[in-house]
């Protein structure tokens, strides 16, 4: 029989930054939990409020179905005796597993016959499998945070006020944090007062929140919320000014959400606009609304968990909120403007950036060097001025009232200060912007300044974690390296900037010598190949062929940009006539290679006058040929062409392989043979291993 089964656990609100990890990890336990318990699950669905987590499956079999095992004993020929009668052997298995000896039949397995019995193990009823379960996995959830608030001291994410558990409409018992399981929900905590009422179903359940005021779905809820938004936005004479992050919170701040509009003095567009909208959103989750020409208006729109019958006074008192936020912020702009910007460097002195990289002072010296290394090295020693002034002056706003207060205008605020007191606007821009890539969806900085300011900021934390061993580990990433190395990356591909990794990484470790605790080989290769598996994740963001990556990234990471030039034209070179042919020949000379014992470092250039076949010599011209215009290419960064004239070896390549035994018995003319066949894998290795291009399974007609 299949029964519905329903879980909800009911929580203090739930902060919203971690609901939709935490149902996701929930969801996938519950599935893998029911799997394991050969319940015959059908999908697992989930949903999550401020207020609750809950899983729902339609179908779950009421118990495990009988499980048969084969038992066997002693081997067929020494179970009876000449006389045909049970050995010894035999009884003593019977008896161990209380059974007739003549229910004992002949099993046949791989290693011969033999005594045995097929075993029947009578399933366990699925309420006593959830009961003990469902408690199991709610206290291993890996929490970002938790709480304990009783007895027991049991850990969650918020405190449990009540756990509804049913399957079959029937309660599933179970105790947890001192609370018995039930069937009973509540309503909204403000608009139904908290009204508890009995569940049987989950299409009961359902009607029963939209009767008591929850939107239990979080899907519904973005969508009215996001049309409540333009709809209020519009009324007000405007748009909305888009703010998906945002939306995705207040989604999750709410079970019944409703949008009231609000408004502040004009006086206050005075501010900036970076001021104005981070004060609504950070302080108060509030979204602006801007005019038809772009222009900030003085008005605001909150996602408040009510009714309309009580907007009218949410509005006022949110307004008032407002009112104040700003004042605060008017004060600490005009506080902050009073102090020449570039005289905050010294105040820097006294701020650690970290305990084991100095100073914030110490690292805006890194980053001017760094800064400029990147420039030279990427030709433009002309940015070097201003760049060298931007530098100096990146992290002075983190001595302000403003960021002291609102963090996220880090860098934001310097590039507003520096633009008031009459900065450079190429130095304000590129302070103003340093900071981005904030995420993979995030805009990359404006100008070619900006970008390498934001290069050398990242690089100098994320080279200098590296150099001192401060290495992420499982979820651990106290300083946000993944999230800066993307941002690298992200910067690196967008403004075509042109740099070698080992070489400035030598830049970073020798600005950091009198910290370092690791050898400059040590820390590189470990960031190597943190730098490798973050480089092929954006590439598979970018929407690239993972065999494809592959090919390209596991070559080299040194230049990303390069790499990124060549994966392209690989990519579009993939599908031209014979390329997967070639690449599957290429996988061949690996596999030789590798089972011959020989390293490609062993194998000696081949002798042309140890060559026996045409195949030989007519594959070893063509690579001589060959070689140098790939080497040409490649400099000139013309990728297409050097796969090309990689794919033009593929009639020699066949034919060699046709006509030559590479494996001859005659060990020199077979060194030989592999030594030829090292080399044309080395000439192209510095393009990319084709070999690890997945050939596609021919289709059937």
């Amino acid at each position: 029989m299949s029964l519905e089964f329903i879980l909800e656990v009911g929580c203090e609100e739930i902060p919203a930054r971690f609901a939709e990890a935490l149902l996701t990890q929930l969801k996938t336990r519950v599935s893998s939990m029911l799997e394991e318990a050969r319940l015959s699950p059908s999908p697992v669905h989930g949903f999550v409020t401020p207020r609750r987590l809950v899983i729902q499956v339609a179908g779950i079999a009421d118990s495990q179905g009988v499980q048969r095992n084969t038992v066997t004993g002693p081997p067929y020929q020494v179970a009876f005796d000449s006389a045909g009668k049970p050995s010894k052997a035999a009884e003593g298995f019977a008896r161990k597993y209380g059974i007739p000896v003549e229910q004992l039949s002949t099993i046949e397995t791989e290693k011969g016959r033999y005594l045995g019995f097929v075993q029947e193990i009578a399933g366990e009823p699925a309420r006593g499998i959830l009961s003990r379960e469902v408690p199991s996995i709610l206290a291993s959830l890996e929490l970002p945070k938790s709480m304990r608030w009783e007895p027991s001291q049991f850990s969650f994410i918020r405190p449990i006020r009540w756990i509804l558990c049913l399957l079959g409409g029937d309660v599933v018992p179970m105790r947890l944090a001192g609370i018995h399981s039930g069937s009973e929900s509540y309503g909204h905590r403000i608009l139904s007062n908290d009204t508890r009422f009995n569940v049987d179903s989950f299409q009961s359940y359902r009607q029963s929140l939209v009767k008591f005021n929850v939107c239990l779905d979080a899907g519904e809820r973005r969508q009215r919320i996001l049309l409540q938004l333009e709809q209020r936005a519009q009324d007000q004479g405007g748009v909305l000014v888009s703010d998906p992050d945002l939306l995705n919170t207040v989604v999750h701040l709410n079970e019944q959400p409703s949008v009231v509009a609000g408004s502040f003095e004009r006086e206050f567009l005075e501010l900036p606009r970076e001021v104005l909208v981070t004060v609504m959103r950070e302080h108060q989750k509030y979204f602006s609304i801007q005019g038809e020409q772009g222009e900030l208006l003085p008005k605001f729109l909150s996602v408040v968990d009510s009714d309309d019958q009580h907007l009218p006074t949410i509005r006022r008192g949110h307004e008032r909120v407002l009112r104040a936020r700003l004042a605060d912020a008017r004060f600490f702009w005009d506080s902050d403007l009073k102090v020449p910007f570039d005289s905050r460097s010294e105040l820097l002195k006294r701020i650690v950036f970290q305990e084991r990289m100095g100073t914030l002072f110490d690292k805006a010296k890194r980053i001017r060097s760094l800064a400029e290394t990147v420039a030279r090295m990427a030709k433009h020693p002309d940015l070097i001025e201003n760049l060298s002034a931007a530098a100096q002056l990146c992290k002075n706003d983190l001595t302000t009232e403003m960021v002291r207060e609102f963090t996220d205008l880090q860098g934001v605020m310097g590039g507003l200060y520096l633009r008031a007191q009459g900065f450079s606007p190429t130095v304000s821009q590129a302070v103003h912007d340093h900071y981005r890539p904030i995420s993979l969806e995030d805009k990359v900085p404006e100008t070619l300044e900006g970008a390498i300011l934001s290069l050398a900021d990242k690089l100098d934390s994320v080279l200098g974690a590296f150099s001192l061993g401060m290495i992420p580990t499982g979820s651990r990433d106290p300083l946000a390296l993944r999230r800066q190395t993307l941002g690298i990356i992200k910067v690196l591909h967008e403004k075509n900037i042109d740099i070698s990794l080992e070489k400035i990484s030598i830049s970073c470790h020798r600005l950091l010598k009198k910290w370092v605790t690791k050898s400059f080989p040590e820390c590189y290769g470990e960031f190597q190949s943190f730098f490798r598996e973050r480089f092929k994740f954006y590439l598979r963001e970018q929407g690239f062929r993972y065999d494809e990556i592959n090919a390209v990234v596991d070559v080299s990471v040194d230049n990303p940009l390069e790499r990124i030039l060549v994966l392209k034209s690989l990519s579009g070179i993939r599908g031209t006539e014979g390329f997967e042919s070639l690449a599957t020949s290429f996988k061949r000379v690996k596999n030789i290679i590798a089972k011959s014992g020989a390293s490609m470092s062993d194998l000696a250039p081949p002798d042309p006058s140890r060559f026996e076949a045409d195949e030989e010599k007519v594959l070893f011209e063509r690579i001589e040929w060959v070689r140098p215009r790939v080497r040409k290419a490649f400099k000139s960064r013309n990728f297409w062409k050097a796969f090309e004239l990689v794919a033009s070896l593929r009639p020699q390549v066949d034919a060699f392989f046709d006509k030559v035994l590479v494996m001859a018995e005659d060990p020199l003319i077979q060194r030989n043979r592999l030594g030829l066949l090292a080399g044309l894998l080395e000439t192209f290795l510095g393009l990319a291993d084709i070999s690890e291009i997945v050939i596609s399974a021919p289709t059937s007609t």
